[in-house]
């Protein structure tokens, strides 16, 4: 019976199973989410058995019978399935791991705070999700049970991924909602659908524009989602975000465009400082003098390397896609900036309001016109 090479597979799960388990028993950290996964596998291990059952049954009645080959690979596909959710549950637990550790060293304090802005930004983007911070190499979000039956069509679980530095806290809080909006985007697949047709009608008629009208195009899909989370900085937290994001944009050439498929295809710092400038523009012009030096700094920035600008790079710069984004993102996603927008102006301080308390302590930060 050709079921050997499948049941060493599970006993070599089962053993990663139980280790998973003891891991999880040593965690002061629990989050719902990772009882379900730990279910859903514990039942995937059942499932293992009853589907090799029917199949050992079916091949001593007839081995050589369609059926028969139908459920020994529903067997394999059981055996895929718990593998899948299995590798999930053990890249969980290693930031959980990594969580607890740095719970009880000297970053439990940045823990602490990244936790509480990210409670602020889900409430004010009406999402509900888990949200582990962990001390790392740099900013970043990442889905922890992506596309698994455990957890539904939508990722549950995000590690935020924060750098190992001693700045002031707030020089990066504003990064946060940028971060956090990658899981509001995960819930708004028909913008994205829709963003993607407008690229795909552009590159139909823009043919003798563009050099490579398929390279433009992979590329504005791909960036659509770092300048959907751009605008999210901005409706979130208004002027400081662009503040914070320039502090953050350092590059040798802002105005370089990645051409490699398989290399990182993010918007040029340029073109997203360009949007960033667009919606500070339009949603708070009288506040713009309190990051008056943060903004000027980053324009001789680009001035000085005016000269290494590629010849693609206005090419590539699309009005038409850059007004879609500034457009349409403020209208599908929740946001509350009219409020921090008066909020600031009167003077409010976080402690009076504290649903907006993170992003007004931000402002403060960066706002000659706003101190504490």
């Amino acid at each position: 019976m050709p079921t050997e090479l499948a049941e060493s597979q599970v006993a070599f799960l089962r053993g990663k199973f139980q280790a998973a388990r003891e891991v999880l028993d040593s965690l002061d950290t629990r989050i719902p989410v990772t009882d379900s996964i730990y279910s859903s596998v514990e039942d995937g291990f059942d499932n293992i058995e009853e589907t090799r059952f029917l199949y050992e049954r079916a091949y001593d009645q007839e081995p050589d019978a369609e059926a028969t080959h139908e459920l020994y690979e529903e067997y394999l596909g059981a055996i895929d399935t718990v593998a899948l959710e299995l590798q999930v549950l053990e890249t969980e637990l290693v930031y959980l791991d990594l969580h607890q550790y740095q719970r009880n060293s000297a970053t439990s304090g940045r823990l602490d705070h990244a936790s509480s802005i990210s409670s602020e930004l889900e409430d004010v983007f009406g999402i509900d999700i888990t949200v582990l911070p962990v001390i790392w190499n740099g900013f970043a979000i990442d889905p922890l049970d992506e596309n698994i039956p455990a957890t539904g069509d939508l990722s549950q679980i995000y590690a935020l991924i924060l750098p190992r530095t001693q700045s002031d806290p707030e020089v990066y809080a504003p990064i946060f909602a940028h971060e956090i909006a990658h899981a509001v985007l995960d819930r708004h697949d028909e913008l994205r659908t829709d963003f993607n047709n407008a690229v795909r009608e552009i590159q139909g008629r823009t043919r003798q524009e563009i050099d490579d009208e398929a390279q433009f195009a992979r590329s504005w899909r791909a960036w659509f989602e770092e300048l959907f989370c751009d605008v999210c900085g901005v409706l979130t937290f208004g002027p400081s975000y662009l503040a914070s994001l320039v502090s953050h944009l350092h590059h040798s050439n802002p105005y370089y465009i990645e051409e490699d498929p398989d290399g990182d295809l993010h918007p040029p710092p340029a073109l997203r400082f360009d949007l960033v400038m667009d919606l500070s523009d339009e949603y708070f012009p009288n506040l713009l003098n309190g990051i008056r030096d943060d903004r000027i700094a980053f324009e001789r920035h680009l001035d000085a390397l005016e000269h290494s600008r590629p010849r693609i790079y206005d090419t590539y710069d699309y009005g038409e896609l850059r007004t879609f984004i500034t457009q349409e993102v403020p209208l599908s996603v929740d946001h509350d900036l009219e409020a921090l927008v008066d909020d600031i102006t009167a003077g409010v301080t976080p402690d009076d309001q504290p649903e907006r308390s993170h992003r007004l302590a931000a402002n403060q930060y960066w706002l000659d016109t706003y101190p504490p």
